[in-house]
């Protein structure tokens, strides 16, 4: 009896595991400024509020992203001299200092009321300041400034698709966005084909900044950018984004973008913020780096020694000095004690499945476990129940030779 109940109790624990399909990864937290309080920089302003003119805070401490991404090495080969990035976006203020003299705007995008272009700006090409940890990627690389939302942030399609031209025309070798391309928008694919004309490398963000206030549901995820695009998601400290954040479709490219430090609009203080357009900002910042180091490189070819270069994993995460170099590490480094500048070498980056995936497969490996543990019990009882009933169910003996007594 005892030997059927631990048969039995085993073959309802191996059903059990078969059903119960992957483990999510638990969202890691951390974030810049060594202790030290930042105000969040918004993604766009309400009609009647005020411009951003807080002058943010100023830190000793080194953004969490400097040690990870290895900064410091890259930059003995490249620092983005006599590359220019556009920043297509809610505008970039020349009164930052970590872009002070770098900057050229067409129009009115050299005024920047949300703050939110300013951030992306000094994430790709800030410089460091006397006294301060804070660097942009390419820190020596020129910034143009392009107006694609409206004064105060609002979304407007039609004049990011109108600023990706615009950039190109102007001479941008790598333009950023801030928010994600509809590839299939009449209006994208024909910036991007000027884009390309021009040798312009494009980098977006695979997903939204942030799901917007008031939403019951689930919001839908960001729309596939054009494949010439390179989509970047964001992730955090630990390589993971917050179960929380916005959904995806496709994204090509992970590099660091939650709580991120970087400059405001006005001073020298720091400000933090989260997001894919901010990974797609760091992103930038490499492209124009590695374009500085191989100005024989055409954008398209950038782009794939971005991807070629990168940590591997389920979706390969930002590599700086391996797209420069051409000499990856092979393995991602994440910050392991919860400080600036601690880094390790854990298992590649691994994401949540885009949103419009993650469910059906959860169901299918659900499915498939039940339909497993139903063959092994039906297999079970084809054996037992046969030789039960022939002994009426009494213990059997065996004999001599160890083989069951009639």
């Amino acid at each position: 009896m005892r030997r059927r109940t631990s048969l039995r109790t085993g073959l309802l624990l191996c059903t059990a595991l078969l059903a119960a399909g992957p483990v999510p990864l638990a969202a890691a937290a951390g974030g810049d400024g060594g202790g030290t309080a930042l105000p969040g920089v918004p993604e766009r302003l309400a009609p009647d509020q005020a411009c951003t003119t807080v002058r943010g805070t100023v830190t000793a401490a080194a953004p969490w992203t400097r040690d990870l991404l290895g900064l410091d090495q890259v930059w003995r080969l490249s620092r983005g001299r006599g590359v220019t990035v556009a920043v297509v976006g809610t505008g970039v203020s020349d009164d930052a200092a970590v872009l002070r003299g770098r900057v050229r705007a067409l129009g009115a995008a050299g005024k920047d009321c949300v703050g939110r272009g300013t951030f992306q700006a000094g994430l790709a090409a800030g410089a460091a300041l006397p006294g301060q940890g804070f660097s942009g990627v390419a820190p020596e690389a020129r910034v143009l400034a392009v107006r694609g939302t409206g004064e105060r942030g609002e979304p407007d399609p039609a004049r990011l698709a109108a600023g990706i031209r615009e950039a190109a025309d102007a001479g941008a070798d790598v333009i950023t966005v801030t928010a994600p391309l509809d590839g299939s928008d009449r209006r994208v694919r024909e910036a991007m084909a000027a884009a390309r004309a021009r040798d312009a490398l494009v980098v977006v963000p695979a997903a939204a900044d942030s799901v917007p206030r008031g939403t019951s549901s689930a919001p839908p995820p960001a729309p596939v950018a054009p494949a010439e695009a390179l989509a970047v998601l964001d992730t955090g400290p630990q390589g993971t984004r917050p179960a929380t954040a916005p959904p995806f479709r496709h994204a090509d490219l992970s590099a660091p973008g939650g709580a991120l430090m970087g400059p405001g609009p006005v001073g020298d203080g720091k400000w933090t913020a989260s997001g894919s357009s901010l990974a797609a900002a760091v992103t930038a910042g490499t492209a124009a780096l590695v374009r500085a180091y191989h100005p024989e490189l055409n954008a398209a070819e950038v782009r794939v020694r971005l991807l070629k270069g990168a940590y591997p994993g389920d979706l390969p995460a930002l590599d700086p000095y391996g797209a420069v170099s051409g000499v990856s590490t092979g393995a991602r480094p994440v910050r392991t004690d919860g400080a600036a500048g601690a880094a390790g070498r854990p298992d590649p980056v691994r994401l949540p499945e885009p949103a419009e995936t993650a469910g059906a497969r959860s169901t299918a490996y659900l499915v498939a476990g039940v339909a497993a543990g139903t063959i092994l019990l039906v297999a079970f009882l084809a054996v037992v129940l046969p030789k039960g009933r022939a002994r009426r169910w009494q213990p059997g003996r065996l004999d001599a030779e160890g083989r069951p007594a009639e």
